[in-house]
């Protein structure tokens, strides 16, 4: 079963399988995930992608929905534990990266991220907790 993207009743508290759309939003914790954002009408939309949810690994279907909740954005980055999920689910991550076609990536490592929009592009933030 697909996973099920909800939008977040914060965009600075931003959970797994959740998305927002604000002049900055902040993801919670990563310890395996990562974060889509892009820019649209001026301000960051991400969304939060965990490497399973609770019955299912992430597919490449799962992969195609979160890039369709970001609907056009330009700029897109990842951000998050990349290593993990080139250890872990390196096809999936392959096929984000080829349909992304994102401009940057950032893998720092467990952590809270977020971003904000900086000049048209979205400038990443990160915090060790």
């Amino acid at each position: 079963m697909a996973f099920a993207y909800t939008e977040a009743q914060s965009a600075q508290a931003v959970a797994e399988l959740q998305w927002a759309k604000a002049d900055k939003i902040m993801f919670t914790k990563f310890t395996s995930c990562i974060g889509l954002m892009g820019i649209k009408d001026d301000q960051v939309i991400g969304v939060h992608l965990p490497l399973r949810d609770d019955h299912n690994a992430v597919t490449n279907d799962d992969i195609d929905a979160a890039i369709a909740l970001l609907d056009g954005v330009v700029n897109p980055v990842i951000i998050g534990a990349i290593s993990a999920w080139k250890a872990s689910a390196s096809d999936v991550f392959t096929h984000l990266v080829d349909t992304l076609n994102p401009v940057e990536q950032y893998p720092y490592g467990d952590g809270i991220y977020g971003g904000s929009v900086d000049d048209g592009r979205v400038q990443p933030e990160y915090t060790v907790e």
